[in-house]
């Protein structure tokens, strides 16, 4: 578990292969106000996470990003039901094993509303991500809205990178991105996240942004602008 706020976010990586292909996942804990937790594009539930997870606090919500991140749901579902579990749009009739307690959308919930942004990143035929922002971590938190899939030692992971353009520099992926027929409503999308009071990116698969995230998440997306 590595500490990206101090007292108020951190992230933990695992492997995870996509076709065969090792991309790696990433969840983050954010710290809400009454000292419990929300949990984003939860991971594999282990022992040891379990353990690490209840030295922070009590998890009170669990937020699945978009309709891929949903693989790991039902353990954290059977481990912890007094949470408050978060389903993005569609994932409801997709996983109807599992009772959510309520839909994201562009609006914040309760729970964390004034302390962290949300939007949905719209224009795409088959997939809208919830894209969230920490003011007091200076931190965008995204699932799969920009990956950075290097550096890596795996050939596949290279090659499939290079093929999706996003190993020189985080980006959209390829197959993602074709399916973003609106750009009217993306570029509305865009516009507010970039109003957003943020320096650092957190992903779900590849490297972080450390610096600049702003910059680096608009020239991203200047292909959405032309």
């Amino acid at each position: 578990m590595i500490e990206w706020s101090k007292d108020r976010l951190w992230y933990v990586d695992m492997p995870f292969k996509l076709n065969g292909i090792p991309v790696g996942a990433r969840m983050t804990i954010i710290r809400l106000d009454n000292d419990q937790l929300l949990i984003h594009s939860p991971i594999q539930l282990t022992t040891q996470l379990q353990l690490a997870l209840s030295q922070l606090g009590a998890i009170q919500a669990i937020v699945t990003p978009n309709m891929g991140h949903h693989l790991f749901l039902s353990e954290w579902w059977l481990a912890y039901p007094q949470a408050y579990f978060f389903a993005p749009p569609s994932l409801e009739q997709k996983r109807t094993d599992l009772i959510f307690d309520d839909a994201l959308s562009a609006t914040t919930p309760a729970l964390w509303q004034y302390q962290l942004y949300q939007t949905l990143l719209r224009g795409s035929d088959c997939m809208e991500e919830v894209i969230f922002c920490d003011p007091h971590a200076n931190t965008l938190i995204v699932g799969d809205t920009l990956s950075w899939l290097r550096p890596t030692p795996n050939l596949l992971t290279l090659g499939l990178g290079i093929a999706n353009g996003c190993y020189f520099s985080p980006a959209l992926p390829y197959y993602w991105r074709r399916t973003f027929h609106d750009k009217t409503r993306l570029r509305q999308s865009l516009q507010e996240i970039l109003t957003w009071p943020f320096d650092r990116i957190i992903l779900s698969h590849g490297q972080n942004i450390t610096h600049n995230g702003k910059e680096v998440f608009y020239d991203a997306f200047k292909w959405a602008f032309e």
